[in-house]
């Protein structure tokens, strides 16, 4: 919180998404580890896709940094629906990982750019709700989805616990992403 460029950028970056605030770092890796850590405690799992970038991409840093388990789910062109979810949510038991979290990406990089609808975003987020579980969503190239669909990226983010997307990613910065939630969780992010 110390230098006044990085400060607006943070700033500007809640707003667009109407979150209440936002975290910069340098990659967009960084961005995933950061808020998988925070939402998460060592032994608990997260529902996502087998497609997706924090499981194929991540050199499984899931597991090394927070010690969480990755629920993998076979998803066409990489998108959760609720049935998909509801499938892996485990009872609570003192013999399996709990479970915690929901992770989307959008758009999905190996599933050919694939967009999530807005809907399917908000059925997710009453489900994960539902079961008290967080959702959340690596939003690299979130502009991509925004640009495909005309919903703001706001909107997108109002179903979410937390959001983190690229610079890089269509947005003509050379390096850097952003990680948006609320205070409290950004707080906890730092």
């Amino acid at each position: 919180r110390e230098d006044p460029t990085v400060n607006r950028l943070e700033e500007k970056a809640a707003e667009m998404l109407g979150k209440e605030a936002a975290l910069f770092v340098p990659s967009g890796t960084m961005a995933n580890q950061v808020a998988l850590k925070t939402h998460c405690v060592a032994g608990d799992e997260i529902i996502v896709g087998n497609d997706s970038h924090v499981f194929l991409f991540e050199g499984g840093a899931a597991a090394v940094i927070s010690g969480v388990t990755l629920n993998l789910r076979n998803v066409r062109r990489g998108l959760l629906d609720v049935d998909d979810v509801a499938s892996a949510v485990r009872p609570h038991d003192v013999h399996a990982p709990v479970t915690r979290l929901v992770w989307i990406e959008n758009t999905h990089n190996r599933g050919g750019g694939a967009v999530y609808p807005v809907a399917r975003v908000a059925a997710l987020s009453g489900f994960a709700r539902s079961k008290g579980l967080g959702l959340h969503m690596d939003g690299a190239r979130l502009f991509n989805a925004v640009a495909a669909t005309g919903t703001s990226a706001a909107e997108y983010a109002s179903h979410c616990d937390s959001v983190t997307f690229c610079l890089s990613k269509g947005l003509g910065c050379p390096v850097g992403s952003l990680i948006a939630g609320s205070a409290d969780f950004i707080k906890r992010a730092m």
